[in-house]
């Protein structure tokens, strides 16, 4: 017979108890590990979604930029990526 797949709320209510026991091995470990990822991914459903928040995460960056050159921090606020003229390679990657 199939199993049923557990509602989303009944997981997080098992991940929940899961969690509160500490791992005595590996495998429990492992097993602790993948229920706090859940929750965590459970909790974090009702945020906005991650093209608003790396939107809002660069306009911020842009700000903190601006303030530090205004401040003399740095010498430009220029976010261009290094030419590829300019990389040197070290090993199997370059810098």
């Amino acid at each position: 017979m199939k199993k049923k797949k557990l509602s989303s709320k009944q997981q997080y209510q098992l991940d929940v108890e899961l969690v509160k026991i500490k791992p005595t091995n590996r495998t429990e470990a492992k097993a602790h590990l993948a229920a706090q990822l859940r929750i965590s991914k459970f909790k974090s459903k009702g945020r906005r979604g991650f093209n608003s928040a790396a939107k809002s995460a660069k306009e911020s960056l842009d700000i903190a930029n601006a303030i530090r050159f205004g401040e003399g921090v740095v010498e430009s606020v220029d976010k261009a990526r290094i030419p590829d003229s300019n990389k040197r390679w070290r090993g199997r990657t370059a810098d």
